[in-house]
C-alpha cells in the first residue's frame, strides 16, 4: 500500500482518495453525521447549491460558507458548533465550502473518496488498513484560492499517514507524518493563518473543536454523488 500527500487539486485519482480540510469542513461533516444527518450533497459554489436547493425543495438543509461567511439564502454556516442534533438530525444537507467541496467536486469520479481530518483520523486509517487499496492519495486542501499550504491540513494528513500500515510513502507523506509526530503542532496550530482568520471573523470557538483528535469513528464516504456516514465498527 503506497500513500502520498498532495496539496491542492489532483491531476488524476488514486484507488482511494482522502480529502482533509481540518478548519472546518472535515470536522463539520463528521459532526453533522454524528448528530444524525442522513446524507450530504457536495456543491462547489453557493450558486450551484442554491440552484440545487430550488430543485430539491425544503427537505434539504442548505449549509455552507464562502471565505468563512454564510452565503445569502443559506440555512447555516458550516461551524461544527451549529450542526447540532436539533438542527441536522434526520435531515439531508446540501453543502458548499471554499476549499474541501471544490476538491470533492473535482474528485467526484474517484473509485473511493472519504473525508478525513484530525477528528476521525484513526477511523479513516483503520478503514483504509482494512480495505488495503494499492494507492492512497491524501489531499491536504490548504487554501485553494490562494494556492496556500496550511499547517493544520498537513497535520491532519500526517495523523492519517502515521496510523496507516503502509508499505511505501511519498516524501510529502513522510513530511506530513513528521509534522504530526512533532507534538508542538498542538501548540502551534492554533496560531496558524486560518485559525487567526477564523478568530478575526467571529468563529474562534471552532478552532479548538476542529483540533480534537479521534473524537469520532464516523467515516464520510462518497456514494452516488452524496456523502454518507460509515461507522468504523461496521468494517472491522
Amino acid at each position: 500500500m503506497f500513500v502520498e500527500v498532495l496539496f491542492g487539486l489532483p491531476e488524476k485519482f488514486a484507488e482511494a482518495v482522502v480529502v482533509v480540510d481540518v478548519f472546518r469542513s472535515s470536522t463539520s461533516i463528521v459532526t453533522a453525521f454524528e448528530n444524525g444527518a442522513l446524507s450530504i450533497i457536495p456543491c462547489s459554489s453557493p450558486i450551484e447549491a442554491l440552484k440545487l436547493k430550488e430543485r430539491l425543495g425544503d427537505d434539504y438543509l442548505l449549509v455552507g460558507e464562502e471565505f468563512g461567511f454564510t452565503p445569502p439564502g443559506f440555512d447555516l454556516n458550516i461551524s461544527p458548533l451549529l450542526l447540532t442534533r436539533e438542527r441536522v438530525g434526520g435531515r439531508k444537507m446540501i453543502y458548499c465550502s471554499t476549499n474541501l467541496m471544490k476538491v470533492v467536486s473535482r474528485c467526484i469520479d474517484a473509485k473511493r473518496l472519504v473525508i478525513g481530518g484530525l477528528v476521525n483520523s484513526r477511523a479513516v486509517a483503520e478503514y483504509l488498513n482494512k480495505i488495503r487499496p494499492d494507492k492512497i492519495s491524501i489531499i491536504a486542501c490548504g487554501l485553494i484560492p490562494k494556492n496556500m499550504i496550511t499547517l493544520e491540513d498537513v497535520v491532519g494528513a500526517g495523523s492519517i499517514v502515521y496510523k496507516l500500515r503502509y508499505d511505501d510513502a511519498s516524501d510529502a507523506a513522510l513530511i506530513a507524518q513528521l509534522t504530526y509526530e512533532n507534538d508542538r503542532w498542538r501548540e502551534i496550530a492554533p496560531r496558524s493563518f486560518i485559525a487567526g482568520y477564523l478568530r478575526q471573523i467571529g468563529w474562534e470557538d471552532d478552532v479548538e473543536v476542529c483540533l480534537r483528535e479521534d473524537a469520532s469513528e464516523i467515516i464520510p464516504v462518497l456514494e452516488d454523488g452524496e456523502l454518507k456516514p460509515v461507522k468504523l465498527r461496521d468494517h472491522l
